[in-house]
């Protein structure tokens, strides 16, 4: 079996706690976790602010200090995964029913191939909405035929990202039933909160894997910068990917 650190972080658009805007504090706490693969959601990368620096740019090059380059792919609604791994971009767009399905903010969802420890791995990083009705129709288009019931979607699959959803919600439910979530994989680990960041409440960041992958360790920090650098904490994963699947 072959292991991946695997981390999800809501960066807040490089804001923190504190309401300032300094994103290289969030490129600080995310090159301290040594991640393989990184899912950031509302990134910043010009569109909202052109004058300022691309923020996946900035934690890449942090990243890229500590050890190899990390390849980036980004999303137009904020949503990027970076790899010190070979990586392809599968697709990349909204989740909406329909055109006449609207919501108050965009939401997206982002997918990518990843070859690493001798397999292709599916990476999708998304971003649910703010109101229970939004984010279970995003859901649904999420786990329909144009993401993960895809047919190229196979496993090892990882799905991450901010849900804005708690364990038991309907969210949560209806992506139990084709996944499972990394938290109860780790009985010996210790399930933490992840937002808001200084005193956190709500489980809302999760990180759900494919039948056969085993989760070694499960960690949300919450002490130093990454309690000021976001208003959500990371969530750091420790992926064994056996070399075969169960198909």
């Amino acid at each position: 079996m072959n292991a991946i650190r695997v981390m999800t972080y809501n960066i807040h658009r490089g804001t923190g706690e504190d309401r300032r805007h300094a994103p290289e504090r969030v490129a600080e706490v995310v090159a301290g976790l040594r991640p393989d693969i990184v899912a950031l959601q509302e990134v910043d990368c010009g569109q909202l602010r052109p004058a300022l620096r691309d923020q996946a740019a900035l934690v890449a090059e942090r990243l890229a200090l500590a050890g190899a380059p990390f390849r980036i792919e980004r999303e137009r609604c904020g949503n990027v995964i970076l790899s010190r791994f070979p990586m392809t971009l599968v697709q990349a767009g909204g989740l909406r029913r329909s055109r006449r399905w609207r919501t108050p903010a965009r939401r997206g969802a982002l997918w990518v191939e990843i070859e690493a420890a001798g397999q292709n791995i599916q990476v999708i990083n998304t971003h649910l909405g703010l109101t229970p009705r939004d984010r279970l129709a995003q859901a649904k288009v999420l786990t329909g035929p144009e993401w993960l019931g895809n047919p190229a979607c196979r496993p090892p699959v990882i799905l991450c990202g901010d849900f804005n959803a708690q364990p038991g919600s309907p969210v949560h439910r209806l992506l139990d039933t084709r996944f499972v979530n990394a938290e109860s994989l780790c009985p010996g680990c210790r399930v933490e909160r992840t937002w808001p960041s200084r005193r956190p409440l709500l489980r809302i960041d999760h990180l759900f894997v494919s039948p056969g992958v085993v989760v070694e360790a499960i960690e949300v920090p919450a002490a130093g910068m990454a309690r000021v650098a976001s208003d959500h904490l990371p969530l750091l994963a420790v992926l064994m990917l056996p070399e075969s699947l169960p198909a």
